[in-house]
């Protein structure tokens, strides 16, 4: 399983990302602030970059990972990030 390298959240990186299913990563200067799942992970992240969402717009970068499952690998990666971390990212509610 690869991931994307991480990459400045801007609408040029996002437009480059496939609208394919998959699950992203947004974070900071120094951390993973968000999982999410997405049926095309394109569209959401341009979601995410139109956000009102104080915590989402901190965000400065991003990776992804495509597959044919999201909502499990979304979980998996939740659960690893809160099994190392004892808590949700940040902007995960």
């Amino acid at each position: 399983m690869s991931y994307s390298d991480w990459m400045p959240f801007n609408k040029e990186n996002v437009g480059r990302t496939p609208g394919k299913a998959g699950v992203y990563f947004l974070g900071s200067e120094h951390e993973t602030t968000y999982i999410g799942a997405a049926n095309n992970i394109q569209e959401r992240l341009r979601e995410q970059l139109d956000s009102n969402d104080s915590c989402i717009k901190s965000t400065v970068s991003f990776c992804y990972h495509e597959t044919l499952f999201p909502e499990a690998e979304e979980e998996k990666q939740l659960t690893a990030f809160q099994f190392e971390h004892g808590r949700l990212p940040t902007c995960n509610k």
